[in-house]
């Protein structure tokens, strides 16, 4: 019992010590979060279209920028505003904050008189009430209110008005107002559907650019404005915002080189460590947290690291995909209201939907059939949408073949589906029994959908379990030409089987070879050649060039099978040739390594001739030589080390 009390006293004598810790920690003013999103977030979020306007009506950017200013502070003026910025400053339950600016866009008729106008522009141009531009649109006489406005969040959501949010990451449990918060806050800006430039922004940059300065100058800025309006149109389209393509840029080239440049300078520091530089293992912000259970769970030493890197490039991989994957057209059929009510009224008294559901007058209708026949020829045309798509398989890369035949097979499925669907059954059969034969007889010849279905599945014999990802998501040489060899042996095994031509599999073999040449430049990207230790840059070469073998051994292979497919078959004739992409790759690397090799034994030859009895070749026998020859080596030590010297200095002239 005594035991009992004593452990109860000491809880509570904790609880106490830990509630008053948190009674004297420091609480963070919200008004220091207010003062960092004031200049921070017009930074990154600031207006887009301002640049554009400006260009045309002259304004200043201070004053383009007023209206951003303006809409943050009326951010704040919101009570909620002051209560998530305390949130999120003291409150260890609230890592992240958002801020998501919105535009929401009035049509307004323009005004006729000049007066009406400057009275217009002058409250529009971010004075008056905060945020509003002038936008031009297509309708001659009208104009766009374009509005912005900003607001905390604690949850994203996706919506068509969604200009971009910033996220605010925080490092620690709460923020301490003694600490600069860029030290403890992670930021990270991301963008939404409304922060490309619309059309109606190009618009108004063209008209901005080619509105003239008065009257007369009207006739010699047509062109000009001409030109501004085709520019304007083209920057519109190329600032479309796709939310895959900003996750892929953030992994690829911010996430993914900041956990490789922090590996691969542990490593480094553990390499110095083990080899006797005690200390520098625990300097430079490295720590020991579950490396070593996570080399365990990986299945060996850097198993962690190696699956960490691997789930990574699995991850851009996908997001890749998603850029790549070329749209079918989704096929929605249109059902005429009466099918569908009688359709309706069948299910409901569970019997089955037959002609006589839709009842003699309207089977008697002209209109009504002539509607009907309408929809059917209008079912084909959408039909014809998808059956007659096709790609070139030349262009693009090999998941883009891959994924379009898959997708492809997807698509007709639910075209089957629809067509098998009790409401297009109905239809047909209500033609039919008004004898509009013409409408009905040639339909599934008519679509293609029957030679497209067959087409699509023997295609996907080879699409089906192709193993392209396993290159596109390598991480090192040796995984790469694992892959090419796995490929290579899917696709000869099963372009046996399937009707998938050779014309079309000599370009599906020439992308395979383009991201066989962009993953070995994507690995070899943070490798300095020239500046590489020889032996290490030796054994890289090596396993370049089992890489480069491999892939020769392969496309022989093919070659050869797909001359004698062609000869089976009775194709037409086309010459089986491979245009190998990474051939400009292989023929840099074996001139870098022709040069590295012939300046090594360059070097070796030097040292060994002129430098042994000083050490500088480095073996048993040129220590024994310095030990027998100790004058001769005072004698010539000065110009021995001037002429390696000499050699080391010129070799760093061609590095690169």
């Amino acid at each position: 019992m005594e035991d009992s009390a004593d452990h109860q006293s000491s809880t509570a004598d904790a609880a106490e010590r830990t509630a008053a810790g948190a009674a004297a920690a420091p609480l963070c003013d919200p008004n220091i979060v207010k003062r960092y999103l004031m200049n921070l977030v017009p930074v990154l979020l600031g207006n887009g279209q301002d640049d554009l306007l400006d260009a045309g009506n002259g304004t200043s950017s201070a004053e383009s920028q007023n209206g951003d200013f303006e809409a943050i502070r009326a951010m704040f003026s919101v009570p909620e505003a002051s209560v998530k910025c305390r949130a999120f400053a003291n409150d260890a339950s609230v890592p992240v904050l958002y801020v998501v600016k919105e535009k929401t866009n009035t049509a307004t008729a323009a005004a006729d008189s000049e007066d009406a106008k400057a009275a217009e522009l002058s409250s529009l141009d971010g004075t008056g009430n905060g945020n509003g531009e002038k936008v031009a649109t297509a309708a001659a006489g009208e104009y766009a209110l374009v509005h912005s406005s900003f607001a905390l969040s604690f949850e994203l959501q996706w919506k068509p008005t969604h200009v971009g949010s910033v996220a605010l990451i925080k490092r620690g449990p709460t923020l301490d107002p003694t600490v600069p918060l860029a030290h403890q806050i992670q930021v990270m800006n991301l963008p939404g559907p409304a922060s490309s430039l619309s059309s109606s922004s190009a618009t108004a940059a063209a008209a901005a650019a080619a509105s003239p300065a008065d009257d007369q100058s009207v006739p010699a800025m047509d062109a000009a404005g001409s030109a501004s309006a085709s520019a304007a149109a083209a920057a519109a389209a190329s600032f479309t915002s796709n939310p895959y393509e900003a996750l892929h840029a953030y992994l690829r080239f911010a996430v993914s080189p900041y956990f490789n440049a922090y590996v691969a300078a542990k490593e480094k520091a553990d390499q110095q460590a083990a080899a006797g530089h005690g200390g520098v293992a625990d300097s430079g912000g490295f720590r020991d947290d579950k490396d070593s259970s996570s080399q365990q769970q990986g299945g060996g030493s850097g198993g962690g690291v190696t699956m960490a890197k691997k789930k990574l490039a699995e991850l851009e991989l996908s997001l890749l995909h998603l850029q790549q994957n070329m749209d079918i057209p989704e096929v929605v059929l249109n059902i005429h209201p009466a099918i569908a009510r009688a359709v309706e009224s069948c299910r409901r008294q569970g019997v089955r939907t037959t002609v006589e559901a839709i009842g003699a007058p309207l089977l008697a209708d002209s209109a009504f059939l002539n509607q009907l026949q309408g929809d059917v020829n209008g079912w084909i045309k959408e039909i014809q949408k998808v059956t007659k798509l096709d790609r070139d398989p030349g262009s693009g890369t090999t998941s883009q073949e891959i994924n379009f035949w898959v997708s492809m097979e997807r698509a007709l499925e639910r075209i089957e589906e629809q067509l098998q669907s009790d409401e297009i059954v109905l239809t047909m059969d209500v033609l039919k029994a008004a004898k509009r034969f013409h409408a009905t007889v040639s339909f599934r010849t008519d679509t293609g959908l029957k030679e497209a279905t067959e087409r699509v599945s023997r295609f996907n014999v080879l699409m089906k379990d192709f193993p392209v990802n396993e290159l596109l998501a390598a991480t090192d040489i040796g995984r790469i030409s694992l892959a090419i060899e796995l490929i290579f042996a899917h696709v000869n095994k099963k372009l046996k089987l399937t009707a998938y031509p050779v014309r079309r599999a000599l370009p599906l073999v020439e992308a395979i070879s383009r991201d066989f040449d962009d993953q070995l430049v994507k690995v070899l990207a943070h490798v300095r050649l020239m500046n590489m230790d020889y032996a290490d840059f030796e054994r890289l070469f090596r396993e370049t060039q089992t890489a480069f073998d491999a892939w020769e051994n392969q496309v022989k292979e093919f070659t050869n099978l797909a001359r004698d497919i062609t000869r089976k078959r009775s194709e037409k004739f086309i010459p089986i040739k491979i245009r190998a992409a990474h051939a400009a790759l292989q023929e840099r690397f074996h001139f870098v390594h022709q040069f590295r090799q012939q300046h090594e034994q360059l070097q070796q030859t030097i040292v060994k001739v002129m430098g042994a009895s000083h050490g500088f070749g480095g073996g048993e026998d040129d220590a024994g030589s310095a030990v027998a020859e100790p004058a001769a080596a005072n004698a010539n030590t000065g110009s021995d080390t001037s002429a390696i010297d000499e050699i080391r200095m010129a070799y760093d002239i061609v590095k690169i």
